[in-house]
């Protein structure tokens, strides 16, 4: 059976956005996500766009159909969280801060054992990357450690 066709998404996010092409290059060039492939719509344009930053740590991007626009505001409240795999925050942060146009906040430690960079996408999706500081605490030292 073909690897593409056996491998399951427990769990992936859609997310909508203004422009697919650009949306697209931005994950992949910016943040270093894989294009695992395009859906063609009906005039043959791409549709969708799945992307991969891990395996099973997939999303979607779909293009924003201008006949049934969003009315809310596009991830309001929603951070979508990657662990920093094949790089540090530092360098995902760095590379991100070599295009202008990014709002990005970090690298910060954080009192839970991370180190983590926010990058804001350019329909407004919320990104965290993360990785460990250290090796992982006990709960009991974790919870010290938060009430300090």
């Amino acid at each position: 059976m073909d690897a593409q066709l056996d491998y399951q998404m427990p769990a992936y996010t859609t997310l909508l956005v203004t422009d697919l092409n650009i949306s697209t290059r931005w994950y992949c060039d910016i943040l270093g996500f894989t294009l695992v492939s395009q859906m063609p719509g009906p005039n043959g344009h791409p549709m969708m766009s799945h992307l991969r930053w891990a395996p099973h740590a997939d999303i979607m991007l779909v293009e924003e159909n201008q006949h049934q626009p969003i009315t809310a505001s596009k991830g309001m409240g929603v951070t979508l969280n990657f662990s920093a795999l094949r790089e540090s925050v530092d360098a995902i942060a760095k590379r991100a801060r070599n295009h202008n146009d990014i709002q990005i906040s970090g690298p910060h430690d954080r009192p839970w054992n991370t180190r983590e960079v926010i990058i804001i996408d350019p329909n407004g999706y919320r990104l965290n990357f993360t990785e460990p500081l250290r090796e992982p605490l006990k709960d009991e030292e974790l919870m010290d450690q938060l009430h300090q």
